[in-house]
């Protein structure tokens, strides 16, 4: 079976948008029926229904069965420790979590590939067109870092997609690639053998957005510390506009203001965690997207994007005025454009010294790198949204 030959690890940090880019170093218990029409005319399902597991059958949660050579390549990095088994008594139902075992081959981690985005932001077009490569594999939304681990993946993901409408492809369907179903990790396994890069894409809805950060980026640090990161990012005020329109269209809950900018924003907090403890993470900006980003994520991913731009279609994309904002929310929203387009007016020019240490009590500005100053701004922006009522 073909397999990618992986290349030595090296960092690499990756900015995309106006048309250029820089190479420094090289949920919400969710809603049902809350689609949106993306640029390219694809249903969006930033918010979709938190479905019921049902428990296994018995023995579903023991330690899958893994080729030989894996487990005789662990035993041997782990000095002869005993792998980690789960009680096979133990059923989602129990609220207890069933993460992929320490057996995990590392290889897989190091192919990994994620697209991650606040809601809104283009996370589902951009998966769209990475998968229309031969060469890329990405699952949409399912939540690995949430997954019970049950031996039914593809049974919930499918039937998932099917409740939200969406039509097969390979960014809402698990392909039936054993006799039985079987956990995520598995599904991710074997599909690794066939693409050169597998994962899938994050949406982190607005309410928890915080929690949910620090638990993915806890669980991508365990599970796929080499992997390729892709964040997406988009003007404030569209998202804000976009997210509670779209929730107000379909009869959902209605995000607060407040707390679609406290999301946003978790993200960009997300994205310099990331850029500066992993080695690949990328950021696209989506309203500026043309065919150089493309050019630019194919040297990144080694993988020919011929046709990602077709997915796109700047007619579809719909832009919002401040006026259209509130007067309650609008010099808050204000404030969050200003902040989101330093952001990406630096991210363009490319951070540097990632590794230099930051401290958020400088008595000096000067001592703030780029990176430095924007991380403490975000995180004081976030402070002073924890106690406002919208």
């Amino acid at each position: 079976m073909r397999r990618r030959m992986l290349r030595k690890p090296h960092v690499s940090v990756d900015v995309f948008g106006l048309g250029s880019w820089r190479h420094d170093i090289l949920h919400v218990p969710q809603t049902a029926a809350t689609c949106e029409t993306s640029p390219a005319g694809d249903r969006l399902n930033d918010n979709a229904p938190d479905r019921p597991y049902r428990p296994a059958p018995p023995g579903a949660h023991a330690l899958p069965s893994l080729p030989a050579r894996i487990f005789e390549a662990f035993r041997n990095a782990a000095n002869r420790r005993e792998p980690a088994t789960v009680d096979p008594g133990t059923t989602p139902c129990d609220g207890a979590k069933h993460e992929p075992p320490s057996t995990l081959p590392a290889g897989i981690a190091a192919q990994g590939l994620f697209i991650i985005g606040a809601a809104r932001t283009g996370t589902t077009i951009l998966q769209n067109a990475l998968n229309d490569s031969a060469d890329i594999f990405l699952f949409g939304e399912p939540r690995f870092h949430r997954d019970p681990g049950s031996a039914d993946f593809a049974e919930r993901y499918n039937g998932m997609h099917r409740t939200w409408g969406n039509q097969e492809n390979k960014s809402s369907h698990c392909p039936a690639l054993f006799e039985e179903d079987a956990p995520w990790w598995r599904y991710l396994e074997r599909l690794a053998d066939l693409y050169g890069h597998v994962g899938s894409k994050i949406v982190i809805n607005p309410t928890d957005a915080m929690d949910e950060s620090r638990q993915l980026f806890d669980f991508q640090c365990r599970h796929f510390y080499m992997a390729h990161y892709i964040f997406t990012f988009r003007n404030p005020l569209d998202v804000l506009m976009s997210t509670r329109g779209l929730a107000q269209l379909n009869g959902g809950r209605v995000a607060s203001h407040v707390e679609v900018l406290r999301g946003f924003f978790s993200v960009v907090q997300l994205y310099f965690r990331a850029l500066r403890n992993l080695p690949h993470v990328h950021a696209i900006f989506h309203e500026s997207i043309d065919a150089g980003v493309f050019d630019a994520l194919q040297n990144a991913l080694a993988v020919p994007l011929t046709r990602a731009m077709d997915y796109y279609d700047r007619d579809k994309v719909r832009h919002y005025t401040l006026e259209q904002i509130p007067m309650a929310h609008r010099a808050l929203t204000a404030e969050a454009m200003a902040l989101y387009e330093d952001f990406r007016r630096e991210a363009l020019a490319g951070f540097r010294l990632l590794q230099i240490e930051q401290n958020d009590s400088h008595l000096d500005p000067v001592h703030f790198t780029a990176l430095g100053r924007l991380s403490w701004r975000v995180t004081r922006f976030l402070d002073a949204l924890v106690d406002r009522d919208d």
